[in-house]
C-alpha cells in the first residue's frame, strides 16, 4: 500500500462525522439489501455501496479522476441488472464484477488507470482488505478518541465496561427466572430466537460490517498518498533464451496437434455421431489449453522483461506463432462444441463456455497488439473493459430465454426439445416457455406444463412475501405471462410430472 501522510483535518469532530456517515450507510444497505432475495433491494443496496466508495471524502485539492466515473457507472449498471435478471449464473457474474469494480474504485488514484498493469488489478482485492482493516482500526482506536473530549471518551469506556460486566449477570438471572417459570422460559426462548438472534443481532452485524468497511475505505481516501509508482517489484529475471525454448517446444506440440486435426484419422471415429460424442470430451480440455497458453505467455513475458523496455524479438515471434496455433486449437474446440450442440441442444454450460472461448480469443489477439509493444497497462485495461462488456452483453441477451428459443427452433426443424432441462431454467425463461405451450396445441410438454403450473401458484405468493425490494423485472414479467396462461389440465401426462 501507499505510504500515507496526515491530511489537514477538516475540523474538530471530522472522524466522528465519518463514523456516523459510515454507520448510516450501513443501516441503509442493511434495510435495502441484506436478508433479502436478489432483486430490487440488493440492486439498490449495491448501488449505494458503489456511490459511497466512488465519491468519498478526499483531501483538499484532490479530485477523483475520470476513471472513477466510468468505473462507477459500469458498476451501477451491473448492480441494476440484479433487479432485471433471475439467472443464478448472471447473478454470480454481476456480483463478482461489481465486487471487482468496488475494489478498483477504492484504490484508483486521481491520475486514473493509465499505469496499472494486470498485477495491480489482481492485487486490488487484497489492498482493499488491508485498507478496510487498517483504516477502520485506526479510526476507532486513534482518530475517534482524539476527536472527542477526555470526559466523553471516559464515559464511553465506562458504559462499555458496564455492558461487559452486566452481560453475564443478566444471563444468570435470566436462566434462573426461566427455570422458575415455564411461561417466562417460553417467552425468553421465543424472544431470543425471533427477535434477538433472528433480527436484531443479524441486522446489527450486517450494518456494522458494511459501516466498518466503508469507514476504512473513507479513512484511506481522506489521507493524501505520497507519489509512487504503481509498478510492483519486478520478478526475478529469466534468460530470454530459456523462455524461447519453452515456447519453441510448445509450438512443436501445438503444430502436431493441429496437423492431426487437419489430416489425421481415428478409426474409432467413423460416423457423424462418433464425432459428436467425441466433441463432448474435448471442448473443455481445449478451452483449458487456450487459457493456459495465455497464462504462460504473460508469465514468461514478465520474467524476461527488461527494465529499459527492450523486447527479445525471437520470443515475440514465437509468441505470435503460438497464438496463431492456439487460434487453430480454439477453432477446433468451437467446432467440437457446436457439433455437440447440434446433436444435443444448448445448455447454460455450453453457452457460457462458448462465450468465454470467444472472449479468450479476443484477449489473445489483444495480447499481441499490446504486450508485444510493451503496452502492458493498455492490455490490462482492455482485459477489464472487454470482460465487463461481455458480462453486460450477456445480461442484455437474456441467456436462459435464448437457450429455450434456440432449443425450440431446433425442435421445429425436427430435433428433440429436451423439455426436462428447459423447464429447469430460471424465471427469465418462463415467458418463452409459456409462449411455447400456447403456440403448440398439437404437442404436450408435460415437464414444462408442470413447471408453469407450479409457478402460477408459487410466484405470486413469493412476490407478496418478498415485497417490492425482493422483486425483480424478470419475476414481474414471468408473473404476467403466467397470469395470461391457461396451463393444460395434465391429461395424457405422467401424474408424477404434475404438481
Amino acid at each position: 500500500m501507499a505510504l500515507e501522510q496526515e491530511a489537514p483535518r477538516s475540523g474538530f469532530g471530522g472522524p466522528v462525522r465519518l463514523a456516523v456517515a459510515a454507520v448510516a450507510v450501513g443501516l441503509v444497505v442493511d434495510v435495502l439489501a441484506l436478508h433479502r432475495p436478489i432483486g430490487l433491494g440488493v440492486a439498490l443496496g449495491l448501488g449505494t455501496v458503489v456511490l459511497a466508495v466512488a465519491l468519498p471524502r478526499r483531501p483538499p485539492g484532490m479530485r477523483p479522476g475520470r476513471a472513477v466515473y466510468w468505473l462507477g457507472a459500469t458498476a451501477l449498471v451491473l448492480a441494476a441488472m440484479l433487479a432485471v435478471r433471475s439467472s443464478p449464473v448472471l447473478h454470480t457474474l454481476n456480483l463478482a464484477a461489481v465486487a471487482l469494480l468496488v475494489a478498483i474504485l477504492s484504490q484508483v488514484p486521481a491520475e486514473g488507470l493509465g499505469r496499472w498493469t494486470l498485477s495491480r488489478y489482481l492485487a486490488t482485492p487484497v489492498l482493499l482488505g488491508l485498507d478496510v482493516a487498517a483504516g477502520s482500526t485506526r479510526l476507532i482506536a486513534r482518530d475517534l478518541p482524539a476527536a472527542m473530549s477526555e470526559q466523553r471518551v471516559a464515559g464511553l469506556r465506562a458504559v462499555g465496561l458496564g455492558v461487559v460486566v452486566a452481560a453475564p449477570i443478566v444471563v444468570v438471572f435470566t436462566v434462573l427466572f426461566a427455570w422458575a417459570d415455564v411461561t417466562f422460559a417460553a417467552y425468553v426462548e421465543d424472544l431470543g430466537s425471533r427477535s434477538i438472534y433472528g433480527s436484531i443481532a443479524s441486522h446489527v452485524a450486517g450494518a456494522g460490517a458494511v459501516g466498518l468497511a466503508l469507514a476504512g475505505v473513507w479513512h484511506r481516501a481522506s489521507r493524501k498518498p505520497q507519489p509512487q509508482s504503481h509498478r510492483l517489484r519486478m520478478l526475478p529475471r529469466l534468460d530470454p533464451r530459456s523462455a524461447v525454448t519453452v515456447l519453441a517446444m510448445l509450438v512443436v506440440l501445438f503444430a502436431l496437434f493441429v496437423l492431426t486435426q487437419v489430416i489425421g484419422h481415428n478409426p474409432d471415429l467413423v460416423t457423424p455421431l462418433d464425432y459428436k460424442q467425441n466433441a463432448r470430451g474435448g471442448f473443455f480440455q481445449l478451452l483449458a489449453v487456450a487459457f493456459l497458453v495465455l497464462t504462460v505467455l504473460l508469465v514468461f513475458d514478465a520474467l524476461i522483461r527488461s527494465g529499459d523496455g527492450r523486447r527479445f524479438r525471437l520470443f515475440d515471434r514465437m509468441a505470435v506463432i503460438l497464438v496463431a496455433l492456439t487460434a487453430a486449437v480454439m477453432v477446433s474446440a468451437m467446432r467440437r462444441m457446436w457439433l455437440y450442440v447440434d446433436e444435443r441442444g444448448l445448455t447454460e454450460l455450453r453457452l457460457y463456455t462458448s462465450v468465454f472461448m470467444v472472449w479468450l480469443g479476443f484477449v489473445l489477439v489483444w495480447f499481441l497488439a499490446t504486450v508485444l509493444r510493451n503496452l502492458h497497462a493498455r492490455f490490462a485495461l482492455g482485459l477489464l473493459a472487454s470482460g465487463l462488456a461481455a458480462v453486460i452483453a450477456l445480461n442484455v441477451a437474456n441467456p436462459d430465454a435464448f437457450i429455450v428459443r434456440f432449443n425450440w427452433e431446433r425442435h421445429v426443424a425436427g430435433a428433440g426439445f429436451g423439455e426436462m432441462y428447459n423447464s429447469t431454467l430460471s424465471a427469465d425463461s418462463i415467458p418463452t416457455l409459456a409462449w411455447i405451450v400456447e403456440n403448440s396445441p398439437g404437442e404436450r410438454f408435460c415437464h414444462v406444463e408442470a413447471r408453469l403450473a407450479r409457478e402460477q401458484v408459487a410466484m405470486p405468493a413469493d412476490g407478496t412475501a418478498n415485497g417490492l425490494l425482493g422483486d425483480s423485472w424478470s419475476d414481474a414479467r414471468a408473473r404476467a405471462a403466467l397470469a395470461a396462461l391457461n396451463v393444460p389440465s395434465g391429461e395424457g401426462c405422467d401424474p408424477a410430472m404434475l404438481p
